[in-house]
């Protein structure tokens, strides 16, 4: 049984130890609950289509102050228009509550008792079928709440009447309806891409994959939330819960434009949702202003449905050219123009293909609009989608060519496109062109289905704002440049009559605060010409929630937990910060297969982030100051706020970033970076476990970092640390970096080991210095004194294994021995001696003498010789 449900039952057998009255109306209560949870399950069951009419439904139900209006919205999805764009599989659910039944049915049980219940307050129905259908019970309780909670007092006497067949109706209800044997959950994204899936029952179900491994595309990122799954998860925006499912919501009318109440029939507890999403009006909306003609009708030398060219549109020349160069030539069957909402794409697409219907390059430009916000000088505007689905395109497709044997019932519309896109009928190339790819229904899918049939000389344009699909060839739309948007300046405020405002300083603020989106600077302009007095451009852009909502919101919806996170931390840091800097404070104390590389990349994939490159080689990524003033709004409100300001802080210390000065790379950056960590951590205010994990991802991305990480571990001069310096400088080594800066900290290292007693790894560490370097012989000599007088640590080291360690300083030694003093050659004899070469020590021992007879050293080495004391 669904977690809800139980909660809403034991309520009831609480109540059932108080009064008849008590347990009526709670069981009003379960019943009302049940009536809601049922319309919520079958709203998320429609599908997204050009008329809306999920829409509709929500846009009605967060705003019914009764249940009389969620039962009617039961017919609608029952029985009206909306019925028929439910999923398949929630057909069924619609058949067992449609269809008439006979008396030995679930269904005519729960309807009977729901009217037996019901007589005793005198409620119409209409008695004595002997076939009923279950809607029928949706349709009586409102009725019978209205009767009673809702305008009447009912007796204790009616109320002890109704309380056995009202309870028995509802829990036959719950323990059939399908709707309530589907499986619900509540989702949320972790930054590794996997889901949180708390099931709503005993069991994940078929939600279970989400938990195990992470999606592979992006139709599979699901905002958090409660779901319920028919043929995928499908939202269920009608109720509303929280990760630990410790309340459940419903609407409860009360909606002002800002909010709406949600309520509780479980606590009686009452909260406000956000009215933003249904503020749409739900009538029938106008088509897009790119929405393609109804017909194929010449256009110069080819036949086509494509909009007029865009009005005042501001010639971008390299842009054009690339992308008339990639239509003309015979290879890439798919080209994708991706960009920011507004950057322009479809002005570009639309110029370029009216330019090449002048040629005869395709015997047809076909286009399919699914754009659904007209981006207007006065703002966005809804508009209606012509397609929305590979259905929907198809259908389009097929009335525009108008083939023989369309109106037959055998005709597949699909499979018709199909074959045109691989072979074209018209025997003429073809361009399909797909404006707001980004709209359509699950993309991917259709990509799919795209990329398998089309077939050169054939084409396919596909305008979008992300692409998260392969086997075409992407031309990203940037900002325009800086002669492109003067341009842009020049046009809007001639047409406006206030050229004269716009000064050198002003356009160089548009150009700048804007990043050359052209959307944005007509938007920053028309403000300016309406107020008649310069603006900032920043201040202009904040205030415009509709146009920051239109160009991000739906970009944003559709990021993984992991990129909105980094999103968001970008957001707050306005600054150019190296990649890597990004990746490490995203990372930070993330224990999941969080992979910040790939959340960046999508972000970039989005046209969410700018990316640039310093003359390190290193990456700079930075936000647009429109998307960081959306995202700003976003963090306000983020229940990530708090971790995501901490992470800012770490950004901070880096110092801020313009694009004019990437020169000097990261290398400062992070030196600054660990220099400001290092300060906080002498000075008490944080300890180094806090930066830890945040400067090894660092490292493990930039190796000098190790460098520096080894640097700050020995000032802080704790014992515990001592390994952990020697760690970050074996990591450093591992990177393979230039031979000095390998020569330099082996040495460090055989220092570290030396000063810790190490003797076995402080010797290979000055041998693997030695191999990269000639040392000095003054060098190897006070080595050699060193492992002289330290030799008692190797005690548990046999002979021949001593040997071996000794070995390679020996022979560095004994090649060189020309530069040895007495001094030298009395340790080299010691070193053959302690290695087992008794007869060697010997040897260097006299050459030593005949140096230097005088040598101290010497004397006693071969005074012991002599008494055979070694």
């Amino acid at each position: 049984m669904l977690y809800p449900l139980k909660l809403a039952l034991a309520r009831v057998d609480r109540a059932k130890s108080d009064s008849d009255v008590t347990l009526f109306y709670e069981l009003l209560y379960l019943a009302e609950f049940v009536l809601k949870l049922t319309v919520a399950g079958l709203v998320a069951a429609v599908e997204d289509e050009r008329d809306g009419h999920r829409y509709r439904l929500l846009y009605r139900l967060v705003r019914a102050d009764g249940v009389g209006e969620w039962a009617q919205s039961l017919d609608d999805l029952l029985t009206g228009p909306t019925s028929q764009y439910l999923v398949s599989e929630a057909k069924e659910d619609r058949r067992l509550i449609s269809e008439r039944v006979d008396r030995d049915a679930w269904q005519h049980a729960v309807v009977s008792d729901m009217i037996t219940a019901s007589q005793q307050f005198g409620v119409d129905h209409e008695a004595g079928r002997e076939k009923v259908a279950l809607r029928s019970w949706f349709d009586v309780f409102p009725k019978l709440r209205n009767k009673t909670r809702g305008h009447g007092a009912p007796k204790s006497t009616s109320c002890a009447a109704a309380v056995v067949p009202l309870e028995r109706s509802i829990l036959c209800l719950i323990e059939h309806l399908p709707t309530f044997q589907r499986e619900w959950a509540y989702l949320r994204q972790n930054l590794s891409g996997k889901y949180h899936v708390v099931a709503m029952e005993d069991r994940l179900g078929r939600f279970e994959y989400l938990a195990r491994s992470k999606p592979a595309e992006r139709d599979n990122v699901f905002s958090e939330g409660i779901y319920i799954f028919y043929d995928r998860p499908r939202y269920v925006g009608l109720l509303t819960s929280d990760i630990d499912l410790s309340d459940f919501f419903v609407p409860n009318g009360a909606f002002n434009g800002v909010k709406y109440e949600l309520h509780s029939p479980l606590t009686d507890n009452k909260r406000l949702g956000d009215a933003k999403d249904y503020l749409s009006p739900a009538a029938d909306k106008p088509p897009s202003e790119t929405s393609g003609k109804g017909m194929l009708s010449p256009t110069w030398n080819v036949w086509a449905n494509l909009p007029p060219p865009p009005d005042s549109y501001v010639p971008r020349p390299d842009l054009e050219e690339k992308l008339v160069s990639l239509l003309s030539n015979d290879r890439h069957p798919i080209i994708t123009l991706v960009g920011r909402g507004g950057i322009g794409k479809t002005s570009v697409a639309l110029t370029v293909l009216h330019r090449l219907s002048r040629g005869h390059r395709f015997g047809a430009v076909v286009w399919f609009s699914a754009r659904d916000i007209d981006l207007t000088q006065a703002g966005p505007k809804l508009a209606r989608p012509d397609v929305l689905s590979q259905a929907d395109i198809a259908n389009q497709f097929s009335d525009l060519l108008e083939p023989e044997g369309r109106k037959r019932k055998e005709f597949k519309p699909t499979s018709f496109m199909a074959e045109n896109m691989a072979n074209s009928s018209l025997n003429e190339p073809i361009l399909f062109v797909f404006d707001n790819f980004e709209t359509v229904r699950s993309p991917i899918d259709v990509f799919n289905w795209i990329d398998a049939n089309i077939r050169l000389p054939n084409k396919a344009l596909i305008t979008t704002r992300f692409r998260d699909f392969k086997a075409d060839y992407p031309l990203e739309v940037k900002g325009m440049d800086r002669p492109e948007a003067e341009a842009l300046i020049d046009n809007t405020a001639t047409r406006f009559g206030s050229l004269g405002l716009f000064t050198g300083i002003v356009r160089d603020a548009i150009f700048e605060q804007s990043d050359g989106h052209p959307y944005i600077v007509k938007i920053i302009v028309g403000e300016i010409t309406d107020k008649g007095t310069i603006t900032k451009p920043e201040k202009i852009i904040a205030s415009k929630d509709d146009i920051l909502q239109a160009l991000f919101e739906r970009t944003f919806n559709n990021l993984s937990a992991g990129a909105r996170r980094i999103f968001l931390t970008l957001c707050g840091w306005r600054s150019y910060v190296p990649q890597i800097a990004i990746e490490a404070v995203a990372f930070r104390g993330q224990h999941e297969g969080f992979d910040p590389e790939e959340s960046v990349d999508e972000l970039d994939r989005m046209s969410l982030i700018q990316k640039r490159r310093g003359d390190d080689g290193q990456d700079f990524v930075g936000i647009p100051l429109a998307a960081a003033i959306f995202g700003q709004k976003k963090l306000s409100t983020s229940p990530l706020r708090t971790a995501i300001e901490f992470d800012i802080k770490f950004l901070q210390e880096l110092g801020a970033t313009s694009a004019t000065s990437l020169g000097e790379g990261v290398a400062p950056k992070i030196r600054k970076l660990v220099q400001s960590l290092a300060a906080k951590i002498a000075d008490g205010k944080m300890e180094f476990a806090d930066a830890q994990s945040l400067l090894e991802f660092i490292a493990s991305r930039l190796p000098e970092t190790w460098l520096l990480l080894a640097d700050l571990v020995s000032e802080i001069q704790s014992s515990s640390y001592a390994e952990l310096e020697r760690e970050y400088l074996r990591r450093f080594i591992e990177t393979g970096p230039a031979d000095l800066a390998v020569e330099k900290t082996w040495d460090r290292l055989a220092r570290l080991y030396r000063s810790a007693g190490q003797i076995l790894a402080a010797c290979d560490a000055y041998n693997r210095a030695f191999e990269l370097r000639s040392p000095s012989y003054d060098t190897m000599s006070s080595l050699a004194n060193w492992l002289n007088n330290n030799r008692d640590g190797l005690g548990y080291i046999d002979q021949s294994d001593r040997a071996t360690v000794f070995q390679p300083l020996i022979g560095r030694m004994e090649d060189r021995i020309n530069e040895a003093s007495a001094t030298d050659l009395s340790r080299l004899a010691w070193l053959n001696l302690h290695a087992g070469n008794h007869k060697r020590g010997e040897e260097v021992a006299r050459l030593g003498m005949q140096m230097d007879p005088a040598n101290i050293h010497c004397q006693r080495l071969t005074e012991r010789l002599s008494k055979g004391q070694y």
